[in-house]
């Protein structure tokens, strides 16, 4: 599994390239959803944390979970159900769902794409699916990849902060 690093930074990556690309607007697009990105890139792991599987990635690996998470943001459109806390904050519910559900989907991508073989239709279908690069990779140097996806990615994310958000400017 790549570490959690990983998994956060390239859903606040994600985001915030979606943001800067297809919003470009603090108001309609707040920056509090990159830290929502962050949670949900994570959030498949949760059921680590809970211990909801003890024989490997199941339910909330699979594809259901994002699938649920955009069913709920349709729904929550749908009815224009919505928060005044967030509202005051410019948020809306159904982003932070379409968010979870992208963050999920994301969080299980790098999964089978790095080290797991995952079943993404369980608990209907037990096929499991992964390309598994880092166990394709000479073992003395297994140990290294995803150090170095992770310093890659950071690296990515300073020079965008530098560069294109001006973050020098806050301070």
């Amino acid at each position: 599994m790549p570490y959690t690093t990983t998994h956060v930074l390239v859903a606040i990556i994600a985001i915030e390239l979606f943001r800067e690309y297809f919003f470009k607007n603090n108001k309609k697009f707040p920056r509090y959803y990159i830290l929502i990105a962050a949670i949900a890139g994570v959030f498949p792991d949760f059921e680590y944390l809970f211990r909801l599987s003890y024989h490997g990635r199941y339910f909330m690996h699979s594809l259901f979970v994002p699938l649920i998470f955009l069913i709920l943001g349709l729904i929550v459109m749908k009815f224009g159900v919505n928060s005044k806390h967030l509202g005051k904050r410019h948020m809306n519910l159904s982003f932070i769902f379409f968010i979870f559900a992208a963050g999920s989907l994301i969080h299980i991508g790098l999964d089978a794409i790095f080290v797991e073989t995952l079943m993404p239709l369980y608990p209907l279908f037990d096929y499991a699916v992964g390309l598994e690069l880092v166990a394709k990779i000479n073992q003395g140097y297994q140990e290294l990849i995803l150090p170095i996806v992770d310093a890659s990615l950071l690296f990515f994310w300073l020079l965008w902060m530098q560069f294109k958000l001006k973050i020098d400017d806050y301070f």
